[in-house]
């Protein structure tokens, strides 16, 4: 049996290799072969393309990176129409893998979609339409997502967010008041952005004792952090795959938006948003998202549970925040309060067992 998969995004190896480690729990024969990451490869699934270190969002982050992506697009084509995998599986990046899925109905080919194009987020409902037309199934993971593709089709699942099984193991860890977390993202453009902010943010709070921790995403942005942290001693730069361990333990988490602001929620971290790009990405996007927040916990909560810091970031505010969750107790318990009915969204523990066995049964 051959399973392709093709994963562009940090994010998408780390839910990629989670899914093949299920999926090779029930069966022994698979193949696993496609585009991915380091995280994949660990599980053995054989890594033809790593494009990983180019994964950007935006209109105009991802110009530069466009002629290596189409060439390996044409190349991953070929591939799919010679091998003719049993399942393809597409994780995100829906600029690169939308355009692969409607090749691959026309080879006749079965595909899934794992974290589909979040058009529940962009509203962008028109769409939706079009990506059930272009898949065998649509396997959702917000239950906002699953109501949106399901009123367009009956090809599309819903078993929870497989973030409540990865974050099982860290749930029980004791938090530490002296540790505040730094997350600056996984794509090059976010580590770029915030990271001079983090930076700024634990001179001012250093004098008090603060031990500060900043997973590295991936070893490809390794020299690119070391540069930013050189000289900073008081700063501890720990592998990624300790990230969710740092996040539960730690007492507050400066993080950018995306998966680690529900990583967080779950975990019932406190957190503070941030998120920086380009003026013109920034106004586009202005227009075309329907949502107030930008933070996964807030909008699907559609409440500011952890604060945001957009663009413009104001220190001072920033410096003000961090007083009040650290030392308001009464703040930080209605916070915990409130994470907990976000959990309750997400699904029980088992959703990757759940999601594995409707592939297995589809193939």
């Amino acid at each position: 049996m051959k399973i392709f998969l093709s994963a562009l995004e940090v994010s998408a190896d780390i839910h990629g290799a989670k899914l093949i480690n299920a999926l090779k729990n029930k069966a022994k024969n698979i193949y696993f072969y496609g585009l991915g990451g380091e995280r994949m490869k660990e599980e053995g699934m054989e890594v033809l393309y790593d494009v990983t270190q180019y994964s950007t969002v935006g209109f105009v982050e991802p110009i530069p990176y466009i002629p290596k992506l189409l060439l390996v697009q044409e190349r991953v084509k070929r591939i799919i129409k010679e091998t003719k995998p049993d399942l393809i599986i597409f994780i995100d990046a829906q600029g690169f893998n939308l355009p692969l899925a409607k090749y691959a109905k026309k080879l006749g080919l079965k595909t899934i979609y794992y974290f589909a194009p979040q058009y529940w987020l962009w509203g962008d409902k028109k769409k939706v339409k079009e990506v059930l037309d272009s898949l065998s199934y649509v396997i959702a993971t917000f239950p906002q997502e699953y109501e949106l593709y399901r009123s367009f089709g009956d090809n599309v699942v819903y078993y929870g967010h497989p973030l409540v099984d990865y974050l099982l193991p860290y749930k029980d860890l004791e938090r530490e008041k002296n540790i505040i977390g730094l997350f600056p993202g996984s794509r090059i453009q976010e580590i770029k952005n915030l990271t001079p902010i983090f930076l700024e943010i634990t001179d001012r709070l250093k004098v008090n004792g603060y031990r500060f921790v900043m997973p590295i995403a991936s070893e490809k942005f390794s020299n690119l952090v070391f540069e930013y942290v050189r000289g900073k001693d008081h700063i501890e730069l720990v592998s990624g795959k300790e990230s969710q361990k740092y996040l539960k333990i730690s007492s507050l988490s400066l993080v950018a938006s995306g998966t680690v602001t529900l990583e967080a929620a779950i975990l019932k971290t406190p957190a503070m948003v941030f998120y920086k790009i380009s003026p013109v990405t920034y106004h586009i996007a202005k227009r075309l998202v329907h949502y107030t927040f930008i933070a996964l916990p807030n909008i699907i909560l559609n409440q500011m549970i952890y604060p945001e810091f957009i663009q413009k970031i104001d220190i001072e505010e920033v410096m003000t925040n961090i007083e009040r969750i650290l030392k308001d107790d009464i703040y930080r318990k209605n916070l915990e309060d409130k994470l907990k009915e976000l959990e309750t969204k997400l699904g029980q523990p088992g959703v990757l067992d759940r999601i594995s066995n409707f592939i297995l049964e589809i193939i």
